[in-house]
């Protein structure tokens, strides 16, 4: 599994409970967890139907069996788990391999300081519906209309330009309204993450991002011994045989088998604790 790059800005000042000062529990769990474990964390997230084995449905009494201490210990610090794919599924859902190819190659344009800004605009806005990768949650919320697949090549060919905009501001007919909407600063960061959304990100995203970082560069500070040394810029491309990238992001997806990650390089102790406690209030 890959870990999405855009953490929330939190205070280190820890309170007397142990949990950071400003730390969203909900939208850390969106942003690490909801793929696999689902929005209400039973099991049932968009990338669960790749795998053989379903993930912990973690509402079963899972969460009243351990203590908070030892729910945040096994978040931070447990023993990475690997998740065999389901081969069927698999091939199902990754589609056509030029989808990942076609990401890479729009990798570079990508401009990525605004596009985090929209990822973490996106988790904490716009996943309990839409989904955290933009996939929807039929079924998982009540709504009349259930949102479309943001990701999905009919609609990122609608969601062009003021569309796309007007879109993020709620303001296409038939749109549900929203009690706050963005200003221009976050309607352009949330409508350039949008853009980044498709199927060839979420294929990137599950097997590629871990180690070549979402926009392309390995993350600085990695004491792995394999971590890429290849960055997906414009000169990496240009330098590429025809079809070199399609026969490399074939073997990186067949060959890669993604692991449930454990984040204390990425949630403090803190945050740790405000995503179980988030777990532990919902209804």
């Amino acid at each position: 599994m890959t870990k999405a790059a855009v953490m929330l800005a939190v205070s280190t000042l820890v309170l007397g409970a142990g949990v950071a000062i400003g730390a969203d529990g909900g939208m850390l769990y969106r942003d690490h967890c909801a793929r696999c474990h689902g929005a209400q964390g039973r099991g049932d997230g968009p990338e669960a139907a790749t795998l053989a084995h379903p993930p912990r449905n973690l509402r079963d009494g899972f969460l009243t069996r351990h203590s908070t201490d030892d729910l945040v210990a096994r978040v931070r610090s447990g023993r990475q788990l690997p998740l065999p794919l389901d081969p069927v599924a698999l091939r199902k859902a990754l589609g056509d391999i030029d989808a990942v190819a076609a990401h890479i190659r729009r990798i570079p344009t990508i401009d990525w300081s605004v596009a985090r800004r929209g990822q973490a605009l996106f988790a904490q806005r716009c996943a309990g519906c839409h989904g955290p990768t933009g996939e929807g949650a039929a079924g998982k919320v009540a709504l009349e209309r259930v949102p479309p697949d943001l990701g999905a090549e009919d609609e990122r060919g609608r969601l062009v330009g003021e569309r796309r905009m007007a879109a993020v501001r709620h303001q296409l007919p038939g749109m549900i309204g929203i009690e706050q909407v963005p200003d221009e600063t976050d309607a352009k960061a949330l409508a350039a993450w949008i853009a980044v959304l498709s199927p060839g990100y979420r294929v990137y995203d599950r097997y590629c991002a871990g180690c070549h970082g979402d926009d392309g560069r390995p993350p600085t500070g990695s004491a792995a011994p394999d971590r890429p040394k290849v960055v997906f810029d414009a000169r990496y491309l240009a330098d590429l045989q025809p079809g070199e990238l399609e026969d490399a992001s074939t073997h990186m997806v067949l060959t890669k088998t993604p692991r449930m990650p454990h984040m204390g390089a990425e949630l403090s102790e803190g945050e740790a604790r405000a995503v179980v406690e988030y777990l532990r209030a919902l209804p």
